[in-house]
């Protein structure tokens, strides 16, 4: 079975949803018109968060949180592969699934009312965030170590992307802290937030993109447990 479906849906399908349920939310005036990503003027939860568009996001993202760690779990296994240090191919593995459990809060408290609703989808949305910027960051340095023995492509050319990527997302991380609590009226939060799922998906994307070239597969047979 090829493995590259999995970061390929990891990359597609979230992205999908999102654009899907902000134009349904917009279409019915839920949600202000605008360029996100450079306005700000609505947050992913509220584009997702009212009827019929959180019916939509919950139909895909609750199964997308078994497909995430399941793509974090081979992750795991691929990288050993290449012979990454095993304490940090396995921070990516419990970084990764931990974010993809926390996903699950996310989604199943988004929409509801209540102070204690509010804090656990604000605490799933954070873990996940957190914990899978960090894991794709662990990726990007685990594989620029072993930088001459990636494909020729991936190394020159994919790889300073995903480097630069995640480097970005941990410095949009850094500045979300003090912006959620200074800079909300100027839509800042929303902004890195739209900004930071977007790279985060993108390298999604790149995995993909090394995985299919590579041909890569997972085995079933008894003995064997490598991509």
């Amino acid at each position: 079975m090829r493995i590259s479906p999995f970061a390929y849906a990891c990359f597609l399908l979230p992205c999908g949803v999102i654009v899907v349920c902000y134009l349904v939310s917009t279409h019915l005036g839920q949600v202000a018109v605008c360029f996100p990503f450079y306005s700000g003027c609505a947050s992913i939860s509220a584009a997702a968060r009212q009827e019929p568009a959180i019916h939509i996001f919950r139909m895909v993202m609750l199964p997308m949180t078994t497909v995430f760690a399941g793509f974090w779990v081979v992750c795991r296994v691929w990288l050993l592969q290449w012979d990454i240090k095993r304490l940090q191919a396995n921070a990516v593995g419990i970084l990764g699934v931990v974010g993809a459990v926390f996903l699950v809060l996310y989604v199943v408290f988004l929409g509801t009312e209540g102070r204690i609703y509010d804090l656990l989808r604000r605490f799933g949305t954070t873990v996940y965030f957190g914990c899978t910027g960090i894991a794709q960051l662990i990726v990007a340095v685990s594989l620029s170590e072993q930088r001459k023995r990636l494909p020729a492509f991936f190394g020159t050319m994919i790889l300073p992307l995903f480097l630069f990527i995640s480097v970005s997302m941990l410095i949009l991380g850094i500045v979300y802290i003090p912006a959620a609590n200074f800079f909300t009226a100027h839509n800042v939060e929303n902004i890195i937030e739209w900004n930071f799922a977007f790279l985060m998906h993108i390298n999604f994307a790149l995995v993909w993109i090394l995985w299919r070239r590579q041909g890569l597969r997972l085995s079933l047979a008894p003995g064997t447990s490598s991509p």
